[in-house]
């Protein structure tokens, strides 16, 4: 997608890999939920000697969250009631 955050991937992934802590500020719609755990979940899988990793977007509400997971679910191509 083109989404703000898209122009900042490879920084975004640099500061993830090489902190221990990263934040991720922007925008509302600016991809930051939807889009930082796609770049991290690509990188890994096109790295595997990383070692593998969690990735954990957090939201206040359990509603917001599941609405989160089914979006990326769908944006992968996934079927989202499986991988939920």
């Amino acid at each position: 997608m083109s989404l703000p955050v898209s122009q900042r991937r490879e920084q975004v992934l640099h500061a993830v890999m090489t902190q221990q802590v990263s934040v991720v500020g922007g925008e509302t719609g600016s991809g930051k939920t939807t889009q930082v755990p796609q770049f991290l979940l690509d990188h890994l899988l096109d790295h595997p000697e990383a070692g593998g990793g969690r990735i954990i977007v957090t939201q206040p509400r359990r509603l917001a969250a599941t609405s989160v997971a089914l979006r990326v679910a769908q944006e992968r191509g996934l079927n989202s009631q499986k991988s939920l």
